[in-house]
This record gives structure tokens, C-alpha cells and sequence, in this order.
């Protein structure tokens, strides 16, 4: 009943390439909606996707146009790494609004939306996790759409925020510091976020709901940090935190810092525990993949990461 067309916004980012892949292995035809389409010319190599230009979230009438077409919007604004397609999220009152006002007049009848484990209204809405869960409360009540409204944890793959990053800093040197390194997040992998996303699209079991999404395995950041240290074979490494003061100078330095493990991403993100009693089986149906085999296909020395490819083919997780 809702058709295979599927508008996207805040696709460009890591969470996003996952999710589009997933959308087009799965048939249906997307459109990525972003300001500056020639920067991203390389989606359109995914079948049935194309760039379409929105020059602003203020242009209401060409924000209706282009929902028209479509009964399926994917939200994945909360993304911090979409680059020059990011919303700040101290516009997030204002762009969900004037989102939630163009779904309704274009009829949109499913929406999917990312959010993070612990948003909540009992946060101060000025801080990252009020200021989303504002958000969520926006996407939550489109008027006659069926929402879900998918509350992520740690999302990890190749060229994510974070083991990249790790894995980045340990080439340089076996020293690895850590922002918010106490914090407890049970990391999972984003293809299996894309696939559970994509496959709760024509579930009702998911519509009006509000969901958990994580892995199994439940960790600080330091021990993730440890892992990825283990796993690269750099067994002298050293892992400690850095303090918040540091790791703001690190992240504002961006590539010109001596430290790459910090990101603003990260210090925005990752200062409160993403934890949840929730089991992504149990909601989805299929088992995540450890989080060891995914790490190790990207951080692991090439011989080493031949056995683990091994691993997955037989997993049928490529």
C-alpha cells in the first residue's frame, strides 16, 4: 500500500550510505534529498537512487513538492557526520517543524526516524539529547502517519566517528586517549541498523513506536578503545582518558590535531551512557554481528583479516 519510493534526509553520512545501500538492495527507488547535490555524485552509482536539491528547510513549498511523490520519508538528520549537510541540533526544533508541517500537507503516510538511546524531555532541551528528543516528539506526532522512531546506540563500521578514528591514532603512534572513555555503549554494527531500519518499513508490530537499537555486547569506550588496540595486534599500546578541556582543543584542531581519536562528534554524542535492556533480536528477528569479526575486517592486519572474511561469508554477513 505505501509503494517502493523513499524520500531520505541526512543521508549523506555515515549512517546514511548504509541505509541507502540497504534501501536499494531491498528495491526501492530513493530520493536523497541534500542542498549541494554535485557533491555527491557517488550515490548515484546505488541503483534506483538520485540526488534531488532542496536549498533549505525555511522553502516550505518546495519542501511539500518533493514529499509528494512519495508515502515513505527515512529521517536521518540526528547523523553527525554528514558533513556540509548537517543540522545543527540547535536548529532541531525549527527544522522538525517545518518538516512534521510538510509531511502532513504532502501526505506522507510512514516515517521512519533516527534518534539515540537515552533522548528524553527530562534532559535539558538546549543540551544534545533534549534538543533530539524534541525532535522525536515532533516526528512522532506527523498527523495521520505511522511513525517509528528508531533510538540508536553506538553505530560502528569502516569510516564510522569512532574505531576509525582508533584505528587512525594507533597507526601513528601506540598511544590512544580517549574522550568520554567511562562511557557505557553497547556498539552495533550499522549494516545491521540499516537492515533492522529497511526491514520495520511495512512492519505495523513498529508502527507509533519508539525503539532501542544496540548490540548485544555492552562496554566503555575504553575497552572498545582496547579492543581495537587487540585486534590491530598493537599489544604495547596504551589506552587512558583525556580530559574534557584536551579533548575540545584535539576535536576544534580537527585534521591539524596531534591526537585524531577525538572528534566533536564524539564529545556531543557520547557523554551519556547509550545502554538499553531492549534485545535487537527480539525486535528484529535476526541476531546483530558480534562486533569483533566487523572491527577486525577493517582494523586487523590483511593476513589476519583474510581468516575473518572467512568468518562472515560463512555468516552470510558480507
Amino acid at each position: 500500500m505505501l509503494g517502493n519510493k523513499v524520500t531520505v534526509f541526512g543521508g549523506t553520512g555515515f549512517v546514511g550510505r548504509a541505509v541507502v545501500n540497504q534501501l536499494s538492495k531491498a528495491g526501492y527507488h530513493i530520493q536523497l534529498v541534500v542542498r549541494r547535490p554535485e557533491r555527491f555524485r557517488e550515490f548515484a552509482l546505488y541503483p534506483n537512487c538520485r540526488l534531488v536539491a532542496l536549498d533549505s528547510f525555511d522553502n516550505q513549498t518546495a519542501l511539500v513538492a518533493l514529499l509528494r511523490p512519495t508515502k515513505i520519508v527515512v529521517n536521518l538528520i540526528a547523523d553527525r557526520t554528514t558533513g556540509t549537510e548537517q543540522v545543527e541540533h540547535d536548529a532541531f526544533d525549527r527544522v522538525s517543524l517545518k518538516l512534521k508541517t510538510a509531511m502532513e500537507s504532502a501526505g506522507v503516510e510512514r516515517v521512519l526516524s533516527l534518534s539515540q538511546i537515552g533522548a528524553s524531555t527530562e534532559q535539558d532541551s538546549h543540551c544534545w539529547l533534549g534538543a533530539l528528543a524534541n525532535f522525536d516528539n515532533h516526528m512522532n506526532t506527523i498527523a495521520n502517519a505511522k511513525v517509528t522512531v528508531l533510538k540508536a546506540g553506538l553505530l560502528i563500521g569502516e569510516q564510522d566517528d569512532t574505531t576509525q578514528r582508533f584505528i587512525q591514532q594507533l597507526q601513528r603512534m601506540p598511544v590512544l586517549m580517549l574522550a568520554n572513555a567511562n562511557t557505557e555503549v553497547q556498539p552495533l554494527w550499522v549494516k545491521d541498523f540499516a537492515k533492522a531500519l529497511v526491514a520495520a518499513i511495512d512492519q505495523p508490530a513498529f508502527f507509533g513506536k519508539k525503539i532501542d537499537v544496540a548490540g548485544s555486547e555492552a562496554m566503555r569506550l575504553k575497552d572498545l578503545g582496547r579492543l581495537v588496540a587487540d585486534l590491530m595486534q598493537a599489544k604495547d599500546a596504551v589506552v587512558f582518558p583525556m580530559c574534557r578541556l584536551n579533548a575540545r582543543i584535539m576535536a576544534a584542531l580537527g585534521a591539524l590535531a596531534p591526537v585524531v581519536s577525538v572528534s566533536k562528534s564524539q564529545l556531543l554524542t557520547l557523554q551519556k551512557d547509550a545502554t538499553t535492556d531492549q534485545v535487537f533480536a527480539d525486535h528484529f528477528g535476526f541476531e546483530p554481528m558480534a562486533i569483533g569479526p566487523v572491527i577486525a575486517d577493517y582494523a586487523q592486519p590483511k593476513h589476519q583479516r583474510e581468516r575473518y572474511n572467512r568468518f562472515r561469508q560463512y555468516a552470510n554477513r558480507d
